[in-house]
């Protein structure tokens, strides 16, 4: 019984769903399809959501109503703009250049993740992004929600052999929209490149934001991915990395500021499996009121991957008694010559540092704000793009306002 009503579970969202715009092949077709008819709705069963409650993707009303004005942000004025609106390609506010709005090669389902399925089935908007100059040019993508409606744009970002790019993430909701983002973003950094992604999630309110990236590095590649929740009712990260070549950089960095009832999980998996690479993964997060914030963090290292130099950490401060963290950093070592090393910590603002700022003047909620710009201010220093690290201080400043 308990099978039919999960499966059930998955019929009544693809009910509300529209098909696709991507030209599926029949083989395609099918293995999504499969996928999904066999795979139960996730529970808090599953190991890889057991901290995590998706059913209220079931209670969305996603109609296209209730349509609200947003205060859209454009974060880099000088990148190369592609409109998203309500999980279409606004093509009048469009930089098309350097883009395309239909792939030319389909990846493949990269796991057997219903969600990429669901997403392969009824993808709103498809953008194939290629990088193939050392010159960094910057792209943004601006995902813009006003009603509530379900978007499923698939992106392939593909930073080619001694190539440099950038690309901005924009997700922005109205303040009570109750979307359904679900997001499937495939990444090939080839021999020699450097790719960087800036993800900044500003949803509504009661928005469901479920997100993957699957990324594959190269010979002497450099991938950075920079994950910024900022509001929304529940936001799951899933960011993949297979780093296939030698010489590797990775670089993961996160900064979370959570109230309300809002939920942010945070799932990565970084697999070294050769030689001598380099990855570093740094969350830090903020949480209020009666959010909650899951982090689960893994590190494989294969037996051939000798000389691999792996670091992991998180970190979270509660400014409520009813917050709550659930953090799990993992380490997976095959190879006997390495240096890897986890951590995770969660604890509320040292009261002394309070008492002494507000000795010299400061209000009490002041001395919290500047205390916790400090604490994140290590993750946001890892940001080299400015406008990114400028809006995302900002955002911070006013989380403490509202």
């Amino acid at each position: 019984m308990e099978d039919v009503l999960t499966q059930t579970k998955f019929d009544i969202l693809r009910t509300r769903l529209t098909q696709t715009v991507l030209p599926l092949t029949e083989k395609a077709k099918e293995k999504a399809q499969a996928l999904l008819e066999y795979s139960d709705f996730p529970t808090r069963r599953n190991e890889a959501w057991k901290y995590t409650n998706v059913n209220g993707l079931n209670k969305l009303l996603l109609d296209d109503s209730g349509s609200k004005s947003t205060e859209l942000s454009i974060i880099s004025k000088n990148a190369q703009r592609v409109h998203v609106v309500n999980g279409h390609i606004a093509k009048d506010q469009t930089d098309l250049s350097g883009v395309k709005t239909s792939w030319t090669l389909l990846p493949e389902l990269a796991s057997e993740e219903p969600f990429d399925a669901l997403n392969l089935l009824y993808c709103t908007a498809a953008i194939e992004l290629n990088f193939d100059d050392v010159e960094n040019k910057t792209i943004e993508l601006v995902f813009e929600n006003t009603c509530n409606s379900a978007i499923s744009p698939r992106l392939f970002i593909n930073c080619k052999k001694g190539a440099k790019g950038t690309v901005i993430l924009n997700f922005q909701g109205a303040q009570d929209n109750a979307s359904f983002i679900n997001v499937s973003t495939y990444v090939e950094v080839e021999e020699n490149a450097n790719l960087s992604i800036h993800k900044i999630q500003k949803n509504g309110t009661n928005a469901f934001d479920l997100q993957r990236e699957y990324v594959n590095q190269a010979d002497n590649s450099t991938f950075t991915m920079n994950t910024f929740p900022l509001s929304g009712r529940m936001t799951r990260n899933d960011l993949i990395i297979n780093v296939n070549g030698n010489n590797c950089e990775t670089l993961m960095n996160g900064a979370y500021t959570l109230k309300g009832k809002s939920h942010c999980d945070n799932h990565t998996t970084v697999d070294h499996k050769v030689a001598h690479c380099y990855s570093k993964e740094l969350y830090k997060g903020v949480i209020d009121d009666r959010a909650t914030n899951v982090f689960n963090g893994k590190v494989f290292v294969r037996k051939d991957a000798q000389k691999i130099n792996a670091f992991q950490s998180n970190a979270n401060i509660l400014l409520s008694d009813t917050g709550t963290v659930n953090s799990k950093p993992e380490l997976e070592i095959y190879a006997d010559d390495v240096k890897c090393s986890h951590g995770s910590t969660t604890g509320q603002l040292d009261e002394e540092a309070v008492f002494y700022l507000r000795s010299r003047g400061l209000s009490e909620k002041s001395a919290k704000e500047l205390l916790v710009k400090a604490f994140l201010g290590e993750v946001l220093e890892e940001v080299e793009h400015d406008d990114v690290r400028s809006y995302v201080e900002e955002q911070i400043e006013l989380h403490f306002l509202a």
